[in-house]
């Protein structure tokens, strides 16, 4: 897959769509990637205990580290349509059954919250999702991982900051994703890393020129990463990192383009 060496030395996990995990899983334990396994519903609907079980084993054989990404579309925690809020929690449930078998140190799932579609009501958001949360934060604790709640569309952080302070758990956290960030957001990281880092369990990492959401390597877009990793390092404490490019030839030029990025801190 990558002409160069190992990715082990340095601990950073990567998105990896779970049927391209399994199609080119021997491949991915060689090169030491540690994976952030992405399931859709698809995914979640095809998955086998034994292939689960087996990611896991060979994982913890290679001291990899595992994280987990469950599915988002369509699919609303906090929404005001009981429909929806009902069918995703059905769907994340579904999700934490793979995370039994994965033993994810984190799993992400998305926060929902988008002022247009609330119209400003972060009350009836909030009110909405800690009828879902609850539940899933108890099993997260029973399962020993931690919960990572991604932004998308919020303006700012108040609204996450809001139910991490009413759930108010150790396996509930927030997952910071430097390119929505860049586009939704306007690009106010020092706000969000200072309201939000003790809350801050993983960390997003892609590049985009602040029009799109284009999950590029770093370096090919607009966001100040060296910025981007001073806030963290001041503000969280130890977050996971998930370097998130979209499709094999991005992760093939993000993989490196983070390494140096690291190495140059």
């Amino acid at each position: 897959m990558m002409d160069r060496e190992s990715f082990r030395d340095i601990r950073v996990q990567v998105h990896i769509p779970y049927q391209f995990l399994i199609k080119r899983f021997d491949e991915i334990m060689r090169e030491g990637i540690n994976p952030e396994v992405y399931f859709d519903e698809v995914s979640l609907e095809i998955a086998v205990g034994a292939d689960l079980r087996n990611i896991k084993d060979e994982c913890g054989r290679r001291g990899l580290t595992l994280t987990m990404h469950g599915p988002y579309s369509d699919l609303n925690p906090g929404s005001a349509d009981e429909g929806i809020r009902t069918r995703t929690v059905e769907v994340y449930g579904r999700a934490f059954e793979a995370a039994g078998y994965l033993n994810p140190k984190t799993i992400v799932l998305h926060a929902g919250y988008s002022e247009k579609r609330f119209k400003g009501d972060v009350g009836l958001w909030l009110s909405q999702s800690l009828k879902t949360w609850p539940p899933f934060v108890s099993a997260a604790g029973r399962l020993g991982m931690v919960i990572a709640v991604e932004h998308i569309f919020e303006k700012t952080p108040h609204p996450l900051k809001a139910l991490m302070t009413a759930v108010d758990s150790p396996f509930f956290g927030v997952c910071v994703d430097s390119g929505h960030l860049n586009v939704f957001a306007g690009g106010g990281m020092e706000e969000w890393m200072r309201e939000l880092g003790p809350f801050i369990a993983e960390a997003h990492i892609h590049d985009n020129d602040g029009a799109g959401d284009d999950h590029l390597p770093v370096g090919d877009g607009s966001i100040d990463f060296p910025l981007f990793f001073r806030l963290l390092k001041t503000h969280a404490r130890d977050p996971v990192l998930t370097i998130e490019p979209h499709g094999e030839e991005m992760m093939m030029r993000a993989i490196p383009a983070v390494r140096r990025l690291l190495e140059g801190l």
